[in-house]
């Protein structure tokens, strides 16, 4: 497996990666109920690192990212803003990765609730 450096490689793709997933979670809502939303380019710039606190846990977000229609594209044609792997992280809720366009993206949550629970308290009333 090459290491590879993708901010010095290819940059344009590197960043392209890091717009698509922003957008995604945007479109989406996926980190509806969660505050503080950082993100960096990790591992001297052979990934994304995103971070958030609260809300869904990560494994939740990477999989409506992965659902996402591209902008202008009929869903009927498959095509997807965000395509990728998906995979558990270490620290079991608290992370998850993707692999997006050969980047890897990190998604990490400080004190998740999930996803069910950002819903019955946003619904509460």
């Amino acid at each position: 497996m090459t290491d590879l450096h993708h901010l010095r490689d290819n940059p344009a793709c590197y960043y392209e990666v890091l717009g698509r997933v922003m957008s995604a979670l945007r479109e989406t809502g996926a980190l509806n109920g969660a505050t503080h939303l950082d993100w960096w380019p990790g591992n001297g710039g052979r990934t994304w690192e995103i971070e958030w606190q609260g809300g869904p846990f990560p494994a939740e977000v990477a999989a409506r990212l992965l659902g996402v229609p591209e902008l202008g594209v009929d869903d009927e044609q498959g095509e997807h803003a965000v395509r990728g792997l998906i995979s558990a992280g270490r620290g079991e809720n608290e992370r998850a990765h993707l692999v997006v366009l050969g980047v890897p993206v990190n998604l990490r949550a400080i004190d998740p609730i999930g996803t069910s629970q950002v819903w019955a308290t946003l619904t509460q009333g």
